[in-house]
């Protein structure tokens, strides 16, 4: 029998929309990653409040029906500034009567749990995206993120986590109890990262365009540029590459972060001699449409919570070469989808990607595999419907009286919406 939950709480009346606000530190993550867990909760009936720095996306966001706030939260530490956005995000909190905080991010985590604690917001959601503090990290500050993490922790009513080894790392750790954490997953819009969207016409158009040859093998990255993300490597694995295999190419998509202590620019690859065979685009939004273009996608990172850009290449049928860390590991399958290399090492980065360029059939064989484990893995949707049904557990537990009914959904008489679905 089936009931629709609006009759869970007959004796608690909706008072009114649900307000949830969703805090990130710039506009471009609420796009490119926060996106369809903000249309799901719309969708939902809910209200969304979007907090982040304002920056090229905010009107974007607002045309979408989301209330933007600007708060501008640093990403480096600033005594001064950071107590001004702990201040401005209490003030907003109690003055729009927010339901739920939702968290995303280091340090907006930190920020927007403790002024929610401090305005008496209900239910305060946090998703880890991945530690800033990794294996790799020197012992002080490793200390240092750990100890913010574990007070963080503490002001959640529920954490969601993209890795299954946070998950492990935060309870050992003594950050929080099993049942206060649980494994959001990872996924991507597969209608749009999808192989047969594109066919060897527009390819060989969309190749055209950016400057790259219709028979060139392309290896593919995506990322800030900066040296964490193992562009160095990349570059000096390309320089002999390069040399060897006259059609090898490399394209280059992500920004310039002149502010990060360990930026590069992107005509550092001139220094490697690989300039012109390189394409270097910058940041942008036809993301499916250029590794369409791709061949191969690496990923030589030192530090990656779950990698959204590897997901993407996966489901777009792509061999992914990438380091053998956390996040990278629950993408790749070494030897079926890809390959995983030693941190750091350039000689094995190298013999990866050579093994991918001058065997065609390893080529396509692994980006099929991928392609059917992005299937299997990383949607989008599921990822939705676990933070819904997050929302939905905790207005029940926490404030019955103005749990708001989702929209067009239909569960099993108590069962969660997940569980319903």
């Amino acid at each position: 029998m089936q009931q629709d939950i609006s009759q869970v709480n007959n004796n608690h009346p909706v008072s009114h929309r649900v307000k949830i606000a969703v805090i990130s530190a710039i506009d471009t993550t609420m796009v490119s990653l926060l996106l369809a867990q903000i249309t799901s909760a719309q969708d939902m009936g809910f209200e969304v409040h979007g907090l982040c720095s304002k920056g090229p996306n905010f009107e974007k966001l607002s045309s979408r029906g989301i209330i933007m706030h600007a708060i501008t939260i640093t990403r480096r530490i600033s005594p001064i500034k950071d107590l001004t956005a702990l201040w401005n995000l209490y003030r907003y909190f109690k003055r729009e009567k927010i339901d739920i905080v939702h968290t995303h991010t280091p340090k907006c985590s930190l920020l927007g749990q403790l002024a929610a604690k401090l305005a008496g917001v209900p239910i305060v959601i946090n998703t880890v995206h991945g530690f800033y503090f990794h294996e790799n990290m020197k012992p002080m500050p490793r200390r240092f993120y750990i100890a913010i993490e574990w007070f963080a922790a503490r002001l959640s009513t529920m954490i969601l986590c993209q890795n299954p080894e946070d998950i492990e790392t935060a309870v050992n750790l003594g950050f929080c109890q099993r049942n206060r954490i649980r494994l959001l997953g990872n996924g991507v819009d597969l209608s749009q990262f999808d192989p047969e969207r594109f066919d060897l016409e527009f390819k060989a158009h969309k190749r055209a365009d950016i400057g790259l040859p219709d028979d060139a093998i392309v290896v593919g990255i995506i990322g800030r540029l900066v040296r964490e993300k193992g562009f160095l490597e990349l570059f000096q694995s390309m320089q002999t590459i390069m040399t060897k295999h006259k059609k090898v190419w490399l394209l280059v998509i992500g920004p310039e972060q002149p502010e990060k202590a360990d930026r590069i620019s992107q005509d550092t690859y001139q220094q490697y001699g690989i300039g012109d065979r390189t394409v270097a685009l910058g940041l942008r939004e036809d993301i499916p449409e250029l590794l369409a273009c791709c061949d191969i996608y690496t990923l030589p990172s030192w530090r990656e919570g779950f990698p959204r850009s590897a997901i993407e290449a996966s489901a777009m049928g792509l061999p992914v070469v990438a380091t053998n860390i956390r996040g990278c590991r629950q993408v790749v399958e070494d030897g079926k989808t890809g390959f995983l290399t030693t941190l750091y090492s350039v000689e094995e980065l190298q013999e990866a990607l050579l093994k991918l360029i001058t065997n065609e059939k390893l080529r396509l064989a692994l980006g099929r595999r991928g392609y059917e484990k992005s299937r299997q893995d990383f949607d989008e949707g599921k990822v939705c419907r676990i933070v819904m049904d997050t929302y939905n557990k905790y207005l029940q537990e926490k404030i019955p009286d103005k749990t708001f009914t989702p929209k067009n959904i239909s569960i099993e008489k108590g069962h969660t919406i997940e569980n319903g679905a």
